[in-house]
């Protein structure tokens, strides 16, 4: 009879949580490359989606009216000093652009009309300043869908330029996540010009040898072959570039010791931008040192151009610097000719950009490019794109109207 009681009990039950969510109407769906299209460097593990680099993020359609993104952010990315910057698009269009205030945040997406949507999720603010998590996605729709990829992918690889430190804010501010819009940067609107794939690989101070010094030698951790194999890099709040950790409520996670699978995004082609803070570490170290330590960049530049090559045997890749300033063109210049020459590798180019037009635009914050400048440089960098590769510029995207 109890056994009997029981079955009857988690019937009713059972019942109960059909009819709630056939009133609520709401599907739920994981994170997963089957049911979402995955932007830039993430990883999905214990049922959630883990991402923290600039751009990144999901995209996905769906037939209905409303879906909801479950959202958990570490406790840098929802801080006071450091929240996270998030933007969701709808069909395209800029739904929402908003700092992370709570650990854990549902967004929701309404539309007019039930029919076929697409909705993007993306994070605005850099790797260092905290990372989120994508627990679960709600729609009123059965499934749930990544879009298509598209023809083209390209990779950028750079520092603060490309993640638009400060892009929205001016020579007067003090940074703030808040002026760090990544859908204004050069990177980001090159990529749209083609309809293309993109990730994001950059970190602001990032370097080729070493950024700023700070004790008159190399500052640790600052080179990108140090980490161009990993998810990302986590930095604490005690020390520049000192290795930190991601905290959650269910523990510590570390970006810089996840290895990326370099098989999940294979780019068409790669823009490495490095070398502007190499430049300010040549000021901050004793000078008789900077002859050597220009060798050893160059050196360094050459191995990084082989490692690319060896992960990425197709792809076509473009050098560049110039944005913040040229002063070390002639030592890239030099590691490109040095390795060319060493390979014969004719799948390699190499740009020096126009340097920031400051009278025209002014600046953002810390001298960086702000918006009207990183779209100089985008359309710099898509000009050289077409001469080299022949690629064609998407015709019904104008990145002049996405600033």
């Amino acid at each position: 009879m109890k056994l009997n009681l029981y079955l009857i009990i988690l019937a009713v039950f059972g019942v109960i949580s059909v009819l709630a969510k056939k009133n609520t109407g709401l599907y739920t769906f994981e994170p997963t490359k089957s049911n979402v299209k995955i932007l830039g460097r993430a990883n999905y593990q214990d049922g959630y989606l883990w991402f923290a680099l600039t751009d990144s993020g999901i995209e996905y359609s769906f037939n209905g009216k409303t879906t909801i993104i479950n959202v958990t952010a570490d406790t840098r990315a929802h801080s006071e000093e450091t929240p996270a910057y998030i933007a969701i698009y709808a069909d395209g269009k800029a739904y929402q652009k908003t700092l992370i205030t709570k650990k854990d945040t549902e967004f929701t997406v309404n539309f007019d009309k039930k029919e076929k949507h697409i909705v993007t999720f993306i994070k605005l603010s850099e790797d260092q300043y905290g990372s989120l998590r994508i627990n679960e996605i709600k729609a009123d729709a059965k499934k749930i869908k990544p879009t298509a990829e598209k023809k083209k992918k390209i990779e950028f690889i750079g520092d603060s330029i490309t993640c638009a430190y400060g892009v929205d804010g001016t020579i007067a501010d003090t940074f703030s996540t808040a002026t760090q819009d990544a859908t204004k940067s050069f990177a980001y609107l090159t990529a749209k010009n083609f309809d293309a794939d993109y990730s994001i690989v950059a970190y602001s101070g990032m370097s080729i040898l070493s950024c700023m010094s700070i004790n008159g030698g190399r500052t640790a951790n600052s080179a990108i072959s140090d980490f161009y194999d990993k998810l990302g890099l986590s930095l604490d709040k005690n020390g520049f570039f000192t290795l930190g950790s991601s905290e959650f409520d269910d523990g510590n996670y570390e970006l810089h010791t996840t290895q990326w699978d370099f098989n999940r995004f294979v780019p068409d082609l790669i823009v490495v931008n490095l070398g502007t803070n190499d430049f300010l570490y040549f000021l901050t170290i004793d000078p008789s040192k900077v002859p050597s330590e220009k060798l050893a960049l160059i050196q360094n530049y050459e191995d990084f151009l082989t490692q690319l090559r060896n992960i990425y045997p197709n792809a076509e890749i473009l050098c560049t610097l110039g944005i913040m300033g040229q002063e070390l063109y002639p030592e890239i210049e030099q590691a490109f000719n040095n390795y060319t020459n060493k390979t014969g590798d004719t799948h390699i180019n190499i740009y020096k950009f126009n340097v920031q037009d400051s009278e025209k635009n002014g600046f953002g914050v810390d001298t960086h490019p702000n918006a009207k400048s990183q779209l100089d440089a985008a359309h710099e960098l898509i000009g050289e794109i077409e001469k080299l590769y022949e690629w064609k510029s998407n015709k019904k995207i104008n990145i002049d109207e996405l600033i």
